[in-house]
């Protein structure tokens, strides 16, 4: 007979694995800051690199039909895949870095572009007429009116970015880091430590999205 912890382990269990045996351990902590350090890294470049395109985008159709087919497979292809072909290229160690770009990109290009999209066009003309500085535009009238776009995309695609990133680890086998960790207990049933690092991927992911809310709520204050 298997033993029930095998199956499912009680909350008390998981959580004296968690305190008694990963937080005192040293590979724990460096597994959380190299898949930290990893997914954020992704997360901010997939950010950068999507808002960059949503605005060429939005100012020159030809570059919309340009990125019109890249975003769309980017969108369509399954992380599975992505992770088997991106490993032909480059080594585990940077792999949930350019997994969690590449599924933040689309995310925060598609709404990036709606938000733009949707500027209220009365106020462009109105800034013409009274020839606001360009400057001035962006940061009074631009901005403040796609930025909320901005912040709704980020919000989902950090969840996004630790979701991929994560499995990008485990198939790529990435030493030294979280995924790792997860399909260790897998392989050896230690179910418990599966759980706890599953609570501890929770916790990393709901404390970077509330770091993105807060970050989009300063912002927005400005």
């Amino acid at each position: 007979m298997l033993s029930k912890e095998l199956l499912l382990p009680t909350p008390l269990k998981t959580l004296q694995i968690l305190w008694k045996e990963l937080l005192p351990s040293r590979e724990f902590w460096l597994s959380i800051r190299n898949s930290l350090l990893h997914i954020s890294a992704g997360f901010l470049f997939g950010t950068a690199a999507g808002i960059l395109l949503a605005v060429l985008s939005a100012f020159h159709e030809v570059w919309r039909i340009f990125f019109w087919f890249p975003i769309k497979t980017i969108q369509s292809i399954p992380v599975a895949s992505f992770v088997i072909l991106v490993l032909l290229w480059i080594s585990a160690s940077r792999l949930a870095v350019v997994i969690s770009f590449l599924m933040v990109l689309p995310i925060i290009y598609t709404h990036t572009l709606t938000g733009i999209g949707q500027m209220d066009s009365k106020l462009k003309e109105a800034a013409l007429l009274f020839r606001v500085p360009v400057w001035k535009r962006l940061l009074f009238i631009d901005i403040p009116q796609v930025l909320p776009h901005v912040c709704s995309a980020c919000s989902l695609a950090v969840g996004m970015a630790w979701k991929s990133g994560i499995a990008a680890e485990i198939i790529g086998l990435t030493r030294n880091s979280i995924g790792n960790q997860l399909y260790q207990a897998k392989i050896y049933l230690l179910t418990p430590e599966l759980f706890a690092w599953t609570i501890i991927i929770i916790l990393l992911s709901i404390g970077c999205e509330w770091l993105v809310r807060l970050t989009a709520r300063q912002l927005s204050h400005l």
